[in-house]
């Protein structure tokens, strides 16, 4: 019997589709998936939404016994983490592209002994980036698909291996008031941008007689950001105070970046301790976001 573990060879690729492809994957054509990113944790998720069907019963039927157990809806979905490297193709690049989905591909291999994991039409609900003094920048993707299964077997391979991890030193927080003037956020020790697309999973009836999702709909998108910084004056307290307009920017290696526009800071919270620097919480709100890739 063959136990999988975390350190055996296990791999993730994927290919992009338009929203016009909705659901696509390769078949039978072999293709060269691109690599996510160095994975650190993947978690599969699968609800078939079983139901207990119970009726008045006959005779011959035992009481308080459900006659069936149907499946209502399949709910699929992958929840990724990952290290980011330097690529040809950045995932969070497509991923924050609104209808292009996914078929995706993982392999856990132990020697001679292989499972292959896929999904189709996958979309990204939810991306989170945060990274703190010291620790590594982590990339979670938490996406909605369409269909998922296992296999024996696979005609597809992986592209080319990403560079080495991304150092935290390598990111940083900027901010302006016009979009065209910058500044570096001084002394943060933590961060986080998320961005939510808020999928709106769309089942109907169809003559296949299939319970999967048959779109999943982008609806409106939500970008929040989280910083600790530690508190050198009263700015961040004014702009909160104000109202103030603000861009607030992700700077990444390799020139890419994630900006939040026109936003406001919905949250500075100094926290005093006589034990330690008087660290700030804020919280930001952007309206729309861009990024390099735009």
């Amino acid at each position: 019997m063959v136990r999988y573990k975390g350190k055996d060879q296990i791999e993730f690729g994927y290919k992009n589709y338009t929203e016009a492809l909705y659901g696509n994957s390769p078949g039978a054509t072999p293709t060269t998936l691109f690599r996510a990113g160095h994975v650190q944790e993947l978690t599969p998720l699968y609800d078939p939404e079983l139901s207990r069907v119970f009726v008045l019963r006959g005779e011959e039927a035992e009481a308080g016994r459900a006659v069936s157990l149907t499946r209502r809806r399949e709910n699929v979905g992958l929840r990724l983490k990952w290290l980011q490297g330097h690529s040809a193709q950045y995932w969070i690049d497509r991923m924050l592209v609104e209808g292009e989905n996914f078929f995706a591909e993982a392999i856990m291999k132990k020697g001679s002994d292989e499972v292959y994991l896929y999904w189709t039409g996958l979309k990204l609900d939810v991306l989170t980036i945060r990274g703190s003094v010291g620790e590594d920048v982590v990339f979670e993707a938490d996406l909605l698909g369409k269909t998922f299964d296992s296999k024996d077997s696979t005609i597809h391979s992986y592209g080319a291996a990403l560079g080495l991890p991304d150092e935290w030193e390598d990111f940083y927080v900027q901010t302006s008031l016009n979009d065209a003037d910058w500044t570096t956020i001084p002394d943060v020790t933590d961060w986080e941008f998320r961005i939510d697309n808020r999928l709106k999973p769309n089942f109907v009836f169809n003559a296949a007689g299939a319970k999967t999702v048959t779109t999943l709909e982008e609806m409106e998108q939500i970008q929040t950001a989280r910083l600790t910084v530690n508190f050198t004056s009263n700015t961040f307290l004014d702009y909160l105070v104000d109202q103030t307009e603000l861009y607030l920017k992700l700077v990444m290696p390799n020139s890419n970046w994630i900006k939040l526009n026109k936003g406001k800071f919905s949250l500075v919270e100094p926290v005093l301790k006589p034990e330690d620097l008087i660290a700030c919480r804020i919280e930001f709100e952007g309206r729309y976001l861009t990024t390099s890739w735009d």
